[in-house]
């Protein structure tokens, strides 16, 4: 049962998905999708692409000597290649030393990009946060309005200046609050993925990897599709119960300091989301009961807050032979598998850290039982499986962001059950595409 509560046709939806649509009298619990969507693209809004400020940051420590150098720096000159005059770009590389290669202008020609990364070689100590501060101080001041991201490409292993993951999360926050977001880039088998991801999801950006430059195309492509038809951005929900019934987020989910819950920003003809579990108290029988209100704080791209509020949600009551009896929403259903499946996962990633490769036997054998009916998730797991019997390090490190793409990926408002893999797909947006390997690219 879907639930719809919406200010206007031009403002964000709270949709509230439930996976059965009555409640027993004998309480339980209760899956609830939670579901924000942008309205259509307009032709009018589809003519205004918001303009782009970019501080490309690459690591060219010692540690990212031959490949992983080459690569990053493939991967800026393809990133400058797909930014126009209406965007501006700036490129600084560190190692413990930090220099601004190209100060943040309009991108009028690529081929001064190609000229700045020619001369530039491996050596030295890693000052990943010198690297990153600088890329983000590039992009203070920007306008309401514009979108100012930090993309920093590296191999996230830190040994000179500030080298706390939490306090490095914690500047990334901090800018964050004052425009400027950050998406990181993982390149080659032995980088920090969670510095990398603590950076990003602090950071508000996406976080990827690769390795190799083809490996990250169509990331960088996903990266670009999402910025231009960015809706919302800082969305943050809040539950308000009714009596009787305790709320308990699904999965692997950023959590505020107020309570609340940050979700992915949103683009235009899409939505946000994340399932709750609702433990609800046994009840004298009634004709309904309410369960929950969801409320929502946003920001446009004017930089004007929004905050819808849905209705209370409110079920029939029924005995308990007949609530189970119920159908379940398939939608709802197969959201809430890929959730238990993130925060599941992670289990591989310690045993596999540990070297315990009995366990990892069983543990993947237990998920494939769990979870081996999910289409999408079924290919998952074999890839994983096949990583893992060439490179634990390497399945750990896709397990990694598989878990962070399930937990805070974006849907199509009409999405449709998985069929194959979708990295290649020219019919839908880069973002909502669905991959096999989160560490693969097109022609893999």
């Amino acid at each position: 049962m879907t639930t719809n509560h919406t200010n206007s046709p031009t403002t964000a939806t709270i949709l509230l998905s439930t996976l059965k649509a009555a409640v027993s009298t004998q309480g339980g619990t209760l899956d609830v999708m939670v579901r924000i969507q942008a309205p259509d693209l307009s032709p009018e809004a589809a003519q205004i692409i918001p303009p782009k400020r970019l501080a490309l940051v690459v690591d060219r420590s010692g540690s990212m000597h031959g490949e992983p150098l080459t690569e990053a720096l493939a991967c800026v000159t393809y990133i400058a290649s797909r930014m126009t005059p209406e965007d501006q770009l700036a490129l600084v590389v560190y190692d413990d030393k930090v220099h601004t290669l190209v100060p943040l202008g309009p991108m009028w020609s690529a081929k001064a990009v190609e000229q700045a990364v020619a001369e530039v070689q491996s050596g030295g100590s890693t000052n990943l946060f010198g690297g990153w501060e600088q890329g983000a101080k590039e992009l203070e001041g920007g306008a309401s309005g514009q979108i100012s991201r930090v993309l920093l490409l590296s191999d996230g292993q830190v040994n000179a200046g500030l080298r706390r993951p939490e306090a490095i999360a914690q500047h990334c926050s901090n800018w964050l609050a004052k425009g400027v977001s950050t998406t990181t880039v993982g390149l080659g088998r032995d980088f920090n993925e969670e510095l990398m991801g603590a950076m990003a999801i602090a950071g508000g950006g996406q976080q990827y990897y690769g390795q190799t430059a083809a490996d990250l195309y169509d990331s960088f492509d996903e990266e670009f599709s999402l910025l231009q038809a960015l809706y919302l951005r800082h969305l943050d929900v809040r539950f308000i119960p009714a009596d009787g019934v305790i709320v308990e987020p699904v999965g692997l989910v950023q959590k505020n300091a107020d309570g609340s819950i940050r979700l992915s920003d949103l683009a235009w003809g899409a939505e946000s989301w994340m399932v709750l579990r609702l433990h609800v108290s046994r009840r004298v029988a009634t004709a309904s009961r309410d369960l929950l209100a969801v409320t929502l704080q946003a920001q446009n791209l004017a930089g004007e807050d929004i905050a819808p509020i849905s209705e209370m949600l409110s079920l029939p009551v029924i005995d308990a032979l007949a609530a189970q009896a119920l159908p379940e929403d398939e939608v709802v259903q197969r959201r809430t598998l890929e959730l238990e499946f993130a925060q599941t996962c992670q289990k591989l990633r310690i045993l596999a850290k540990k070297g315990d490769f009995d366990g990892l036997r069983k543990t993947m054998n237990l998920l494939k039982r769990r979870f081996g009916h999910h289409p999408w998730l079924a290919k998952k797991l074999e890839r994983i499986d096949a990583l893992h019997g060439v490179d634990p390090e390497l399945m750990s490190k896709e397990v990694y962001f598989a878990s962070a793409k399930m937990s805070r990926r974006l849907a199509s408002k009409h999405e449709v059950m998985y069929s194959m893999d979708e990295t290649a797909s020219e019919h839908m947006p880069a973002f909502l595409r669905k991959k096999d390997e989160e560490g693969k690219g097109r022609g893999h």
